[in-house]
Formats: structure tokens, sequence, C-alpha cells
């Protein structure tokens, strides 16, 4: 019985230890990682409970600078970001939203098999332990500290300097924006509806959830870059999102056609030094 109870003890311990280094932000608080997106956001805000918060991928990290807008919310913008995240993050208690949130929507944020970061904390299963999960960040600093040590040098890792999120100054050329295009055809624009279900149904799900708990949620169209006309599939992935949000009355913000080439990088993020002050400018009157 005692060894039974001494087992149960260890292995209590060991859920407890898990537990508390999967939610106590170790990474975000250690100089000594490269952090992902969220990490940053993380390590940025470091409060229990974000009041505002404006969601998106890539192209909403590049558009939105909430240095430079006034309305208060934060840039929860994920280079590989789908709505399947973000509802992962919520459900999972890895954020807290306090009163308002904002999603960016295009294309690429409701395709469930969008590329993503493996080192996101919500794709931890909860039986996986959380040393085995971040294993390609910590086993590396482990075996260059024991190398160091042998070689008689500083055992302590690199310290990394603050870390930004990416994004897009100038333009792409004509030439490398069209090679942009058939890429993008070639991986997306052919692809069945079929392959946005699961992002519509945590579209639906993270509308529910901050309703239900007095969080108001809005919605924006992301720019689209008028050089080229949208693909057929752009409008019938639309279509089905905002089916969701005309189910829901959530507020919506139409941006896909407001700006001119000269604001972009490529087909969807903006150019940081045009583009993103006048996607401020707009959205800060809107929020």
């Amino acid at each position: 019985m005692k060894k039974i109870i001494a087992i149960a003890a260890v292995l209590a311990a060991a859920l407890f230890c898990d537990f508390a280094l999967t939610y106590n932000n170790f990474i975000v608080n250690s100089d000594y990682f490269v952090k992902n997106d969220f990490e940053i956001t993380q390590c940025r805000h470091p409060e229990k409970v974000w009041d505002k918060v404006f969601f998106g991928n890539s192209v909403v990290i590049s558009a939105f600078d909430e240095d430079m807008s006034e309305s208060g919310y934060i840039n929860l913008g994920l280079d590989y970001g789908v709505v399947t995240d973000l509802w992962d993050m919520i459900k999972k208690h890895h954020i807290n939203i306090g009163s308002e949130l904002v999603i960016g929507l295009n294309y690429l944020t409701l395709y469930d098999e969008f590329d993503t970061n493996p080192t996101y904390i919500w794709h931890k299963d909860i039986y996986v332990p959380y040393a085995y999960f971040e294993r390609d960040r910590f086993y590396p600093m482990i075996t260059d500290g024991f190398d160091k040590l042998l070689h008689g040098q500083n055992p302590l890792p690199y310290k990394y300097l603050p870390q930004e999120k990416h994004v897009y100054h100038g333009a792409l050329s004509d030439r490398s924006l069209a090679e942009s295009m058939e890429k993008y055809n070639e991986l997306y624009f052919s692809l069945p509806t079929e392959k946005f279900e699961k992002n519509m149904d945590a579209l639906e799900k993270v509308i529910v959830y901050c309703q239900e708990n007095d969080i108001r949620v809005r919605a924006v169209w992301m720019p689209w870059n008028p050089k080229y006309e949208q693909p057929p599939l752009l409008g019938e992935v639309r279509a089905m999102a905002d089916e969701v949000l005309n189910k829901y009355n959530v507020e919506t913000l139409d941006l896909e056609t407001e700006f001119t080439a000269g604001a972009f990088y490529d087909t969807g993020h903006l150019n940081y030094d045009v583009g993103t002050p006048q996607f401020i400018k707009i959205t800060d009157e809107w929020l």
C-alpha cells in the first residue's frame, strides 16, 4: 500500500510540475530561447487578462501596429495563425480576453491545413510532457552547455535580445509578385471549400463564447492587393464566413478593396511604411 501511495505521489508531483511549466510562461520569461509570435506577445503583455485583442495571421502583424494605434488593442497576430488556433488558445486558457475581440480574416486564416508553428503551446497534448514538447529548444541548449563546460568555456547559453514579430517593408518587384501568385495558385486557389470547414466551425465557437461571456466580437476582412483579381475561391470562402458572422450579427469592417497597390508588400501584407499608417487611421476610428 505504501508503494502505491509513493508512486501516486510521484505521479501527482510530476503532473503538477508539468502543468506549472506549461502555464507559467517559462520560455516567455527567459532570454535564452528564440520565441514564437505568441510568446513575443506574452512577453510584451505579461498581464493575466488582455482586455482588447486583435487576432489574425501575418497580415495582421504587419498591418496593425499596436504602438502606433490609439485603440488599446493587443496585436495577437501569428505568422501561421488560423481561427482554430484562436479557439484552442481560448478553450485551453492560454489567453483570457477581457472586453473586446477583433478577428482579422482572409482565406488563409480560415484554411484548415495551413502550415503551423509546432511550438505554439496549445499544440501540446495533455499527455505529452512539457520537456518533451519543447525538446527542440531545450536539448540543443543542454548539449551545447555540456560541450562548452567540457572545453572550459562558460556553459551559460547565448542571451537573445528583445524579439519582435516580422513586418514587411518595401514591396516585391512585379516579377516576384507574379511568382508568388503562381505559387499561391498552385498551393491554395484550387482548394475545395471543404478544406475550410474546421475553421468555420471554430469561428462560430469563438463568437458564441464571446457572446456568452460579454466580450464584444467584431471582424475585419483584411486587404487584398488590387494588382491582381481575387481568385474565385476567396469569394467562396468569404461567403462561408459571412454566413457565420451574419448569423450572430457580428459587426464587420470590409477593407479588402480599400487600399491601392502602393500600400502593399505583396498580395496581402501591407507595407509597414505606407500601408500600415493608413490601416491604423481607418481601424482606429472604427475600433
